[in-house]
């Protein structure tokens, strides 16, 4: 019935009024459209100038507590000593027991003489001092607003041929870059809960793009995204208000990320891609941690402009990775 009703409804083909009259085309005044185009480039300022202008107070970081995992070099490491001069109390854990005292030593001549710094050995592949390490946070500082997930195990560059290597790599891998980041948070989240606090992810465009040479590392990495982001909607279903800040970083120049590179060979990718400054992605890291921002790019422009092409068109991505990922003879 309702089909019979809907063709009734359509004119046949042929039907021609006895009288056509030649409507003209509707258009647009023009003052019209070159309003449409006055309030398109105003809304396109409004944005631009929201992803530029920085909002960020330090002295919302003051006073703080502040737990940071791979906190003895690289990104972690500078992250500990804004956080100090901000005004923050600081812990930081990795392997390197004598880095780790030059950090916190550091961080003592920055900081607030108030403010506590202190640093735990421990090694994240052990999934055990996940929960040592949050025992003591608690016992140091009396709490925690902040929680960096920082750490990584290094992933050296290769093909994967499925061999028992590269399966012996995956499983630590996974231990150190995934589960251990989801041992410290739910140790964490009490803590958490009482100061409505932020934890911080640290990530990679290997977590939304996958790479070659970096299977087993981008895995972890979308493994990570995939667990903060589903964490972050069960909190809010709970109205509990922890912020989650998922980083999205490129390529910064720490010791470790330019020595792989240099020992496989990638001499194209080191000359093409001019890496950033540790110091530069810390800052950038902490004022988007601070403010709760979902999800953080840096460099800005360049990772957000591959994400978003990485949707639009991904057989162009992946050829262009596959010639900045060169493979050497």
């Amino acid at each position: 019935m309702t089909e019979t009703f809907k063709n009734s409804c359509v004119l046949s083909p042929s039907f021609e009024s006895p009288n056509p009259a030649k409507v003209p085309p509707l258009q647009a005044p023009r003052w019209l459209a070159a309003m449409w185009k006055k309030v398109l480039a105003v809304l396109l300022g409004v944005i631009v100038g929201y992803w530029l202008i920085d909002d960020f107070n330090p002295d919302v970081v003051q006073g703080k507590r502040v737990l940071i995992t791979g906190g003895s070099g690289g990104i972690g490491e500078q992250m500990a000593y804004h956080f100090a001069r901000m005004g923050a109390s600081v812990i930081v854990t990795a392997r390197r027991e004598n880095r780790l005292q030059q950090v916190v030593a550091r961080c003592r001549e920055l900081g607030d003489k108030s403010a506590i710094f202190d640093y735990i050995p421990a090694d994240m592949s052990n999934l055990t001092d996940t929960d040592r390490v949050m025992n003591e946070v608690r016992a140091r500082l009396g709490g925690l607003d902040y929680l960096v997930l920082n750490h990584i195990i290094s992933a050296p560059l290769g093909l994967w041929v499925g061999s028992t290597e590269n399966l012996t790599h995956l499983d630590k891998l996974f231990d150190v870059n995934f589960k251990a980041y989801v041992h410290l948070t739910s140790h964490a989240l009490p803590l958490l809960t009482q100061s409505n606090g932020h934890i911080i992810v640290m990530s990679s465009l290997s977590g939304k793009i996958a790479q070659p040479f970096t299977i087993a590392y981008s895995a972890s990495k979308f493994a990570l995204n995939g667990f903060f982001n589903g964490l972050r909607q069960e909190l809010k279903m709970k109205n509990c208000d922890i912020s989650i800040t998922l980083c999205v970083i490129g390529f910064v120049g720490t010791e470790n990320a330019v020595r792989e590179l240099e020992n496989f060979h990638q001499d194209f990718l080191l000359k093409s891609v001019p890496p950033e400054d540790p110091a530069d992605a810390a800052l950038a890291v902490i004022k988007g941690g601070a403010t709760g921002v979902r999800e953080l790019h840096f460099p800005y422009f360049s990772m957000k402009i591959v994400t978003i092409l990485r949707d639009i068109v991904p057989q162009t991505m992946e050829l262009f990775f596959r010639q900045v990922y060169q493979l050497n003879s």
